[in-house]
């Protein structure tokens, strides 16, 4: 079987998160959904990407085993990129069907290959025949912060055999039964590691030092850090390679991002290649209680929700003591500092409150910090940046 891939139409409710990312490389809990995906089929099946054209070289050079935009798609099962999907999810979708989510294309089976052009058309003509599919959903770029205690718990079924990593002897496990960890991990003098709300995921080469508290629902991927007495109050996701100390409750780092020093971060969603400055602090709610609005670019949503931070996209640092909103958004690349709270929405590439940050210099910072961790800045991605820069200025 081959399995298609594809982008929503509506990829502007996933901003500023989806600015160099497909939606379907967005994080829940272990895994991303593609990875879920991949996870989800058997050995003999194959996968096809249809993502935008903007981030189709950037795909191409992430996933360089995986077609992405062919000239012509071919019969198989066709899956909507911003749903969870399981495996009993994807074996539903039976030859000729056509499934939807709330008016949205979530999937179909075709048995004719269709020219990339013809997709569009396609697609409308099966929204007309279609059943409805009760699914995780990412309809918004906050939704994933909220079905991560799902998620995780789910997930676990994923790490049984992870009883591996040294342990000192004066860690408290509680619920131990439900706390997995990876090889080459290390959990040190003082840790509390408590399950007893959900579980515990450490991926491999994780690092927890002197005193920390992590509280399930968690998962840590590999190679993270967890700093001395950091506090991980539940509904906590770490993609790889993150540092994070200080308070950090329903938040979701997407990788690669470090949050080292004191300061609370809850109800968030961060990018990669984020670094919060010591002290940096958000509220996720409102004095009077009431329903979070945000603003994404133009457009300012009512969110309906009494609980919601920050949603910071790719590249943004912080300086110290920075003070951030309920229901900040800040763009690609921005270097955030000054006194007082920050604006609510901080466009991308913005330095401190008047200024814009130099194109040149942003990709020589963003360059040393990737070496850091073996990794570079692709030219694909380089180029698409660039441009969002010109399009910002």
């Amino acid at each position: 079987m081959i399995a298609t891939i594809f982008e929503d139409k509506d990829s502007k409710s996933l901003s500023p998160l989806n600015q160099v990312r497909a939606s379907f490389e967005l994080r829940c809990g272990a895994f991303t959904n593609l990875e879920r995906i991949q996870n989800s089929l058997s050995i003999n099946d194959e996968i096809q990407l249809l993502v935008r054209n903007e981030i189709k070289d950037i795909i191409k050079e992430r996933y360089p085993h995986i077609t992405v935009n062919p000239d012509s798609l071919s019969p198989g099962v066709w899956l909507n990129g911003q749903a969870i999907w399981t495996k009993d999810h994807i074996q539903q979708i039976t030859s000729g069907r056509t499934f939807t989510h709330r008016g949205r294309l979530l999937a179909m089976h075709n048995h004719e290959t269709y020219s990339n052009v013809a997709i569009d058309n396609l697609m409308e003509k099966a929204l007309a025949v279609s059943m409805e599919m009760d699914i995780p959903f990412i309809h918004h770029i906050w939704d994933p912060i909220f079905m991560q205690a799902e998620m995780i718990t789910a997930d676990a079924q994923d790490f049984m055999d992870y009883q591996s990593g040294t342990i000192h002897p004066s860690v408290v496990l509680e619920n131990g039964d439900n706390i997995y960890i990876g090889k080459n991990s290390e959990i040190r003098p003082g840790v509390v590691l408590d399950a007893s709300a959900g579980p515990i995921i450490l991926a491999e080469h994780v690092y927890v030092d002197i005193g920390a508290l992590i509280q399930g629902p968690v998962y840590i991927g590999p190679y993270c850090t967890i700093n001395p007495g950091a506090k991980l109050r539940k509904n906590v996701t770490l993609g790889p390679m993150c540092k994070i100390g200080g308070e950090v409750e329903d938040v979701i780092f997407q990788g690669y991002d470090n949050k080292q020093h004191d300061g609370f971060l809850g109800h968030s969603y961060l990018g990669e290649w984020v670094n919060l400055g010591a002290n940096t602090n958000n509220s996720d709610l409102k004095n009077n209680y009431g329903s979070i609005r945000i603003q994404i670019e133009e457009d300012e949503i009512d969110t309906g929700l009494q609980f919601l931070g920050s949603i910071i996209s790719d590249y943004v640092r912080t300086g110290i003591s920075t003070m951030l909103n309920t229901g900040t958004v800040i763009g690609l690349g921005a270097n955030v500092f000054g006194a007082g709270f920050q604006a609510k929405y901080i466009p991308p590439f913005q330095w401190g409150t008047d200024n814009k940050t130099e194109l040149d210099k942003f990709f020589k910072t963003i360059e040393t910090i990737k070496n850091r961790r073996g990794k570079s800045l692709g030219e694909p991605e380089k180029s698409l940046i660039s441009k969002i820069y010109l399009d910002s200025v």
